[in-house]
């Protein structure tokens, strides 16, 4: 009888430091969910941006192929241009070839 008071201390010492141990290990899961649940959130909010960028890049990349089809056409129409100056200038030369030539003819004709 005398070691009842002494076991039921201990019992009650080793429930309390139980009970102590148990709290803080439930504050310590509370602190650990709360932080995963935002690197969750987080995590999501990232993968949410990523989709939206590779849409955003994938509108941009049809863009750029329009826009590459449209340089290609415009270059070819600037060649085609060029190649019609070019056709101008000579008609134009040999306008005023023969436009000289008819002047000098005309003065000759004068004289």
């Amino acid at each position: 009888m005398r070691d009842r008071p002494l076991i039921v201390s201990l019992l009650v010492g080793l429930i309390v430091v139980l009970v102590i141990g148990g709290v803080s290990v439930l504050v310590k899961m509370n602190s650990v969910s709360g932080e995963y649940k935002k690197k969750v959130a987080q995590t999501i909010s990232l993968q949410k941006n990523i989709e939206e960028l590779k849409r955003e890049n994938a509108d941009l990349n049809e863009d750029n192929e329009g826009l590459k089809e449209e340089i290609a056409s415009l270059n070819s129409k600037i060649k085609e241009l060029n190649t019609e100056l070019l056709k101008m200038e000579e008609l134009k030369n040999k306008l005023e070839e023969a436009l000289k030539d008819e002047l000098i003819d005309k003065k000759l004709k004068e004289q």
